[in-house]
């Protein structure tokens, strides 16, 4: 009895997203990031978008990364990415990847989350979740 008990608390908690250390993520490949990719001579902020670790709808999958509604990213559990955005209000979200394959492209979510960027000012975001809230994506300091 304690044995499944201990074996189903395991499988309960796989499904729960771990956060990633930012020194420990693996960095989006450049064949992934699409934009805002390069510093520019025009005032900008850095975004960083972290994926947490996890099998938390989609933890098979690639996810998109948007600014603005735009595709800027498709990024992995584990990966983290980095953004060289102008300065002013935007939105970051993250969806389902349109350019996956099978189930992996299949689906309408969407989240966003507004951002105000100073120059040179530096901000995190983490994709994670869990079984009861699904995939977010949310302000982080760590």
């Amino acid at each position: 009895m304690r044995i499944s008990i201990v074996a189903l608390a395991t499988v309960l908690m796989a499904g729960c997203t771990t956060q990633v250390p930012l020194n420990q993520a693996a960095p989006v490949p450049s064949s992934r990031a699409f934009s805002y990719q390069s510093e520019t001579s025009e005032p900008f902020g850095t975004l960083i978008v972290a994926r947490d670790t996890g099998l938390v709808m989609g933890g098979g999958c690639y996810l998109a990364v948007y600014i603005d509604g735009k595709v800027t990213a498709r990024i992995d559990t584990g990966e983290v990415v980095r953004f060289y955005v102008p300065v002013g209000d935007h939105l970051v979200g993250m969806g389902i990847d349109k350019a996956g394959s099978g189930s992996c492209s299949v689906g309408s979510l969407l989240k966003e989350q507004s951002v105000s960027l100073k120059v040179g000012q530096t901000k995190l975001y983490r994709i994670g979740g869990d079984w009861e809230v699904g995939l977010d994506i949310r302000p982080s300091s760590f």
